[in-house]
């Protein structure tokens, strides 16, 4: 073998010979003893590199496997030289040994060819001539065990037969599946060989869908275009055939006929186990059927009606392309679409008027195949309901029979399919305007109303719209001239849903929503200076900007194209009080009046002089957000206010917008907004506060894009920075937002005047390293005597609402350091706020811990846990509006500091809430404890005098 390989001339030469020689005589080492390849075929085992393992296929089977044996490559030669094995392999191969079946050339005449051979033969349906000869390709040994596997139907052999062929096909096979005929002129004409015959002539690929060997032929294969219309439940080869060459020669089936189809449609209902399939790929197989009407429509008619042929999934909650269990149903058991349930309300009341109509039982095919309509109703005969418009006949009937609260969530469901049509688009311009005009029609008297009366849109009937706002609708629910629309007494969820759903009709079918046609109108009185309140705006519009442009583009876009023409003609009026009623645009004013701060009508900003800048922020937005208020634009302007009156310097507001907010500065080409000052008109707003409002738009308050020097704004006042009381905000503690106004009831504390414990706090708390300092240049040094007495922590009143635990503290917090030691006395300064910023994030989290364990099961929420709200309290207990508590922690690291700051918007909140609302006191020691001191309502404390409030004068 070695001297082969070498190079010798002399064998070179004589090379074809040896070899001849060698695959003739030479006697081969096997496991059944020494054999010659002329006697026996002989093949490698995986000793020698064969990647079959012909063990998987030939154990119980009466086959003998002849394999060389491995005492070649124990011969001391084969590691002395390079790559052994492989020269072992080499040389055999070129002798005759193979790795699978052994296949040979053969050629006979064809009168020597066997009856089944000859067959194979023919070309064009004629015989070759007997003299003719034969060059065919034979394997016994494929023939033996092919038959074997077949006749045992041992299904994991058959699939290990395939992997097999189809790893070794393209190099070993393929070029042996034609024979060719040769007569005597020496024409050549080729035919299938017996190796690829063989193949085609037993049942043994296995299928995907049952336990039976099959013919190739029988068989598809996995592919893209069989897929999508058979899905996974055809009968596919497995495993699946990777090489596209076996795939055509034996004769896989790569694309579907309408036979095809319709055969496997029978093999679908007869299956015994539940069938699955996906929509989309039943709409393929629905659609790939229509196609072949066209030439084939009589037998594929008599095909479907002769079994269940309309396959409808059996769960809900799935995408069309989940392969999902369902059931085959006939025509009448389907129909197209109807989810108002109209006609079984007609039914119900007036069964003979709809005898004709299919029962609400059958399953509706349009949300699984909304593109197979043609096909399901005009040539399958599946029933269609009612078209859009012919719903409003069935509800003009139904307005003869029934009394409106007795068909209000019928008309409700005709409402959402409308509206769900319109969205579509399935419904036309011509049927909108149709149903539109008919509703305006006297004798279209279909819709119903809470004064239980049929209505149209007829003038005669007065307003009518749908509420879409509980306070609104009782506020007018009983004023004469209105009446809104009644769809039954739904649940919540429902009530949204009526929302979310019937805005597009309502729209569409020209029906007003209540809260669109009222508007708020401003009751004032007595003047005020407005120089004020007109500087905060002044000097909040080009942060405004700033918050639309990168938040809302869209929106900013809206307002350039319109030349920010509602700002142009802002007007700002400050009074003494302010009231505001609601009014309906047709004359119909409402009774009640309600008092509050700010209000924005039309373009007229309303203040009263107490008003708070978020309140004004959230009227300001109005204006830019087409009459909706939004409450992240408020709170964005309201706590870069609250950072300039804590005394931050620009450079540190800016440093915040930009990496705490994400708000880049405004485009060079982009000028800033700002208003004009007109002093005149603020000078004797006092006593002229008519002839202030009758002036010109553009005299008062005319909006310009840049900034104008020279302008005196008086916000921020210069002497802010010193004013009292917003040292808190300096460390972010941005709590004055307004409250949501929701009632709360207090959750039993287990004691009434004190309860005591100790919980263990983990070490979550993750303190951002590089917080935003706020540092005010000015301070205030008012001292308060340390001798008075230390708050409830040794005498506790026994009308004073007070909790007083103690938290365990991890050692890694470490907020008992020397250099964060916190002055006694009370101090605005706030040289220090990210150690200020950090004392308070911990006592949020220690207090957030507390609660989590002291109230069980009940819900907790750290309002501040991801980004400073802004709001006036800092955790919640429970979820229901009804039983909500609030609470707002105040943390401090010395033990005798007896005060803390709260601001003007918290004890509003506090004020406002009263039981609901808590003051978690968060002493954080050096010792790994923290004292929590709960004061209950802290307003009714301070009336009783066991809480004093105190005011800072600046020095």
């Amino acid at each position: 073998m070695f001297h082969l390989q070498s190079g010798c001339a002399t064998c070179s030469s004589e090379r074809g010979d040896i070899i001849s020689d060698l695959r003739d005589k030479a006697l081969i080492l096997t496991n059944y003893g020494y054999k010659r390849l002329s006697e026996v075929p002989i093949h490698f085992s995986r000793n020698f590199g064969n990647p079959v393992d012909v063990n998987k296929l030939i154990s119980s089977l009466d086959v003998k496997w002849h394999e060389i044996d491995t005492t070649y490559l124990n011969h001391p030669i084969t590691e002395l030289v390079s790559g052994g094995m492989l020269k072992w392999r080499n040389f055999f191969q070129e002798i005759g040994v193979t790795d699978f079946v052994k296949i040979v050339q053969v050629e006979k005449c064809i009168a020597d060819m066997s009856h089944d051979a000859m067959k194979n033969t023919m070309w064009n349906g004629d015989m070759f001539s007997a003299s003719s000869v034969a060059k065919n390709w034979e394997s016994e040994e494929l023939f033996h065990l092919l038959s074997n596997l077949s006749l045992r139907g041992n299904q994991e052999k058959c699939k290990y037969f395939l992997e097999v062929l189809d790893t070794l096909w393209d190099d070993y096979f393929s070029d042996k599946i034609t024979g060719y005929c040769i007569d005597s002129t020496g024409e050549s004409k080729p035919f299938k060989s017996s190796v690829i015959s063989v193949l085609h002539n037993f049942p043994w690929i296995v299928s995907s869908i049952d336990n039976e060997l099959h013919y190739p032929k029988d068989l598809f294969h996995d592919c893209t275009a069989v897929n999508s219309v058979l899905g996974v439940s055809a009968p596919y080869a497995i495993p699946k055939v990777r090489s596209r060459k076996l795939v055509d020669d034996i004769g896989l089936k790569t694309h579907v006929t309408l036979d095809d189809a319709l055969s496997i449609l029978k093999v679908w209902r007869r299956s015994e186990i539940s069938f699955k399939a996906s929509v989309s790929q039943m709409s393929d197989f629905y659609t790939f059927i229509w196609k072949e009407m066209a030439t084939s429509k009589q037998k594929i008619m008599e095909e479907l009606h002769s079994g269940l042929f309309i396959f409808v999934p059996c769960a809900s909650g799935y995408s069309r392309e989940d392969a999902i269990p369902g059931a085959f149903l006939s025509p009448q058991e389907v129909y197209w679409y109807d989810s108002t349930g109209s006609m079984d309300q007609l039914k119900l009341i007036d069964h003979d008027s709809v005898s004709d109509i299919a029962s609400s039982l059958r399953k509706m095919l349009c949300n699984f195949y909304p593109n197979l309509h043609d096909f399901f109703v005009n040539e399958c005969g599946v029933d269609e309901n009612p078209p859009l418009r012919s719903y409003l006949q069935i509800l003009l009937q139904l307005s003869t029979i029934a009394l409106p609260n007795q068909a209000a969530k019928t008309v409700f469901q005709v409402f959402l399919q409308w509206g769900e049509a319109i969205k579509s688009g399935s419904m036309s311009l011509e049927d909108v305007e149709y149903l539109q005009e008919s509703l305006l029609k006297k004798e279209y008297a279909v819709l119903p109303t809470r004064q239980d009366k049929w209505v149209s849109l007829h003038p005669s009937f007065g307003l009518v719209c749908w509420c879409d706002d509980d306070d609104l609708g009782r506020e007018f629910k009983y004023l004469e001239g209105v009446d809104f629309l009644y769809f039954g007494e739904l649940p919540d969820e429902e009530n949204v849903m009526l929302q979310a759903k019937t805005l597009i009709v309502m729209s569409g079918l020209g029906i007003p929503a209540l809260s669109k046609i009222v508007i708020r109108e401003a009751i004032y009185y007595g003047p005020a200076d407005c120089s004020f309140i007109f500087s905060l705006v002044n000097w909040a519009l080009p942060y405004a900007q700033r918050y639309i442009l990168n938040a809302h583009p869209d929106k900013y876009f809206q307002l350039k194209q319109s030349n920010f023409e509602d700002l142009r003609h802002l007007q700002i009026i400050v009074v003494e009080k302010l009231f505001y009623r609601n009014v309906i645009r047709r004359e119909i004013t409402s009774k009640k009046r309600y008092e509050c701060s700010c209000l924005l009508q039309d373009n007229i900003l309303y203040c009263s002089r107490e008003s708070d800048s978020h309140s004004i922020f959230m009227e300001l937005s109005r204006l830019l957000y087409n009459g909706t208020p939004e409450l992240h634009f408020a709170n964005f302007l309201h706590m870069i206010t609250t950072m300039t009156e804590s005394g931050s310097t620009e450079e540190q507001i800016e440093f915040f917008i930009l990496n705490s907010q994400k708000v880049p500065k405004l485009p060079p080409d982009e000028s800033d907004w700002s208003l004009s000052h007109v002093s005149s008109s603020v000078e004797n707003h006092a006593t002229e506060l008519e002839n202030f409002i009758s002036k010109k738009t553009e005299e008062q308050n005319s909006t310009v894009f840049k900034r104008r020097p020279g302008i005196n704004s008086n916000w921020p006042p210069a002497d802010w920075k010193t004013a009292p009381g917003f040292n808190s905000a300096s460390a972010f503690g941005f709590n004055t937002l307004a409250g949501s106004g929701l009632q709360a009831t207090k959750w039993d504390s287990g004691k009434e005047n004190l309860e005591e414990g100790v919980v263990e706090v983990g070490s979550e708390l993750i303190v951002d390293g590089n917080p935003i300092v706020v540092t005010p240049t000015a301070s205030l040094n008012a001292e308060i005597s340390g001798s008075q007495s230390n708050h409830a922590s040794n005498t506790i009143d026994s009308d004073m609402n007070v909790a007083i635990d103690s938290v365990d503290i991890v050692d890694r917090m470490n907020f008992g350091s020397p250099n964060s030691v916190e002055r006694d006395h009370l101090s605005i300064d706030t040289t220090n706020a990210q150690q200020a910023l950090f004392t308070g994030r911990l006592g949020e989290f220690v207090a957030f811990k507390y609660f989590n364990g002291k109230v069980g099961g009940m819900f907790v929420k750290w309002v501040n846990e991801a980004n400073e709200s802004g709001l006036p309290y800092d955790i919640i207990i429970g979820g229901d509006e009804k039983s909500r508590e609030y609470i707002e922690v105040k943390a401090t690291k010395s033990a005798r500091k007896n005060w803390f700051v709260i601001s003007m918007r918290e004890w509003q909140f506090a004020v406002e809430k009263g039981e609901s609302f808590s003051i978690a006191h968060v002493i954080l020691s050096g010792n790994e404890m923290a004292k929590i001191t709960i004061y209950k309502n802290p307003a009714r404390l301070c009336k009783l005098g066991n809480l004093k409030l105190a005011m800072l004068v600046p020095k």
